[in-house]
């Protein structure tokens, strides 16, 4: 193909060539000859550069034996390539579109779902040690026994704590102690805490009733002076001890316990029925 004429007579351009126009025209259909010279070298220049770059990088791999399934990683020292078994349940993690399906692959339910819209983690406003989870549920920041904070104190060893958001506290001390809402139980020397497992304290005298209670469901009144505490859930074996106080009535006897099983303890003893009767279990 012949290159187009850019110029047509002697002389300076445009006073003694072409017009301006013919000038402009012929510039530019030299430029599209020129580039369609050139198209040929370039589309296989580019066919050469894929190649040597596919060669490169086959060259730096490990060989490919045995290797299906594996991701291609950067090697630790950052000069190579190397493989990483990948096993069927990680494809099936990293094939997933999104975190939900993620969750779904590892059998996970979403935090929604489960009425925890909010899970924020984060330290005090003064910047010291002390740091903190709230769990908010159906996002409501102060949401009463919904809202819970579990963190640890200010300071290198600092209380563990367990807070229901405008309610209760509880607090593990860094000496061992326990704190619930206020009250401190610190037990000193190794010997163990037990917790009482039962308390009443109710009306002996006329219709039984209870006047305030933990884990009692009711009282059986067997006659004067003998009563049945009855345990709302029941022990995991007979061998609890209660403690038992009464109210003194003229010169008759207290109370004692009389039997023990896992659903409940008698006490009984007395000459009268006594207006105030309180029993504690322990076990």
């Amino acid at each position: 193909m012949t290159a187009p004429v850019i110029r047509q007579y002697p002389g300076t351009i445009p006073d003694k060539g072409q017009a301006q126009t013919a000038f402009d025209t012929n510039v530019d259909a030299f430029l599209d000859w020129q580039a369609l010279q050139f198209a040929p070298d370039l589309a296989s220049f580019g066919a050469w550069a894929d190649q040597v770059r596919a060669a490169l990088i086959a060259g730096n791999l490990p060989p490919l034996t045995g290797r299906q399934l594996d991701a291609v990683r950067v090697n630790a020292s950052g000069n190579g390539v190397e493989f990483a078994n990948v096993t069927a349940a990680g494809w099936a993690l990293l094939d997933d579109a999104n975190p939900e399906a993620q969750r779904t692959t590892l059998g996970m339910q979403s935090i929604q779902s489960e009425g925890l819209s909010s899970l924020d983690l984060g330290r005090s406003a003064s910047g010291d040690r002390a740091s903190f989870v709230d769990f908010h549920a159906y996002g409501e920041a102060n949401s009463g026994v919904f809202g819970a904070r579990v963190g640890r104190a200010p300071g290198t060893n600092g209380d563990l704590f367990v807070q229901n958001v405008g309610t209760g506290r509880v607090i593990i001390s860094s000496s061992g102690g326990i704190n619930l809402n206020g009250s401190l139980l610190a037990p000193q020397g190794a010997a163990p805490l037990f917790a009482c497992r039962a308390w009443v304290n109710f009306n002996g005298t006329g219709t039984v009733a209870i006047r305030a209670s933990g884990n009692v469901s009711s009282i059986t009144d067997n006659g004067t002076g003998d009563y049945t505490v009855n345990f709302a859930t029941a022990m995991q074996d007979a061998n609890h001890s209660s403690v038992v106080s009464n109210s003194q009535s003229g010169s008759a006897s207290t109370l004692q316990v009389e039997s023990t099983t896992i659903t409940g303890v008698r006490v009984s003893g007395a000459l009268a029925d006594r207006s105030i009767v309180t029993v504690a279990t322990f076990r």
